[in-house]
C-alpha cells in the first residue's frame, strides 16, 4: 500500500490551471526550503556533478514530497556536466551557487530526473507518472508517460504536462478533464 493510503501520486498542480501551483512565496523574507532526498543507495559522481539514488526515493523540498524508483539529481558546479538529454557543458564557465537555490557545497540543484512510478503530493492537491523533470532554476515541473493530477472535484490526464510554477500556469497536451459534482457521492 502505498504512503497515501490508495494509490501513487503526484502535487504542484492546480484546478485553475487544470492543473496546480502553490501561491509563490516571499522570497525576500525567508530562505528557500531545503531539499531532502532519501534513498536504499546513492551513487555521487563528482566528476559528472550528479547524485543517483535508487530504490524507494523520496524527495522532499518544503511540503512538496516526491517519490519515485530512480532519481538523478544535476549539479550546475566547477566540473563539465551532461545535462539530461545527454548534451554537456564543457564549454560553459562554472556557475556558483546562488543564494536562492538549494545547493551542495559550490554547486547548486539545476535539473531533477524521476523515473518510475513517481507520485507527488503537496496538500490535497496529488499527481503520478512514470517520468517527471523539475527544472530548479526555471521551476518548471514536465510530467511525461501517462501523467495525471488530481485533488477533490476534478481530475486531469495528458501525454505531458508541464507546470510553470512562477507563473502559476499550466500546460497540459493531450488533455482530458473530469469535473465531478462534490455533493454527490463518489462512485
Amino acid at each position: 500500500m502505498s504512503v497515501w493510503g490508495f494509490t501513487s501520486a503526484l502535487a504542484l498542480l492546480s484546478c485553475v490551471g487544470l492543473v496546480w501551483a502553490a501561491e509563490p512565496p516571499d522570497r525576500s523574507s525567508a530562505a528557500p526550503p531545503e531539499i531532502i532526498i532519501t534513498s536504499q543507495t546513492l551513487v555521487f559522481k563528482n566528476q559528472d556533478n550528479t547524485a543517483v539514488f535508487e530504490g524507494k526515493v523520496v524527495l522532499t523540498k518544503g511540503v512538496f514530497v516526491m517519490h519515485a524508483d530512480h532519481m538523478i539529481v544535476y549539479f550546475d558546479g566547477p566540473s563539465a556536466s551532461p545535462s539530461p538529454k545527454g548534451g554537456s557543458n564543457a564549454s560553459a564557465p562554472p556557475k556558483p551557487a546562488t543564494p536562492d537555490l538549494p545547493s551542495f557545497g559550490n554547486r547548486a540543484v539545476s535539473v531533477i530526473d524521476a523515473t518510475g512510478n513517481v507520485a507527488m503530493q503537496q496538500g490535497t492537491k496529488r499527481a503520478k507518472s512514470k517520468k517527471a523533470l523539475y527544472y530548479q532554476q526555471e521551476e518548471k515541473l514536465v510530467l511525461t508517460g501517462d501523467p495525471e493530477v488530481w485533488e477533490e472535484g476534478y481530475r486531469v490526464t495528458g501525454s505531458k504536462m508541464t507546470m510553470l510554477l512562477k507563473e502559476d500556469r499550466s500546460i497540459v497536451e493531450g488533455s482530458r478533464v473530469i469535473i465531478n459534482d462534490t455533493k454527490s457521492a463518489p462512485r
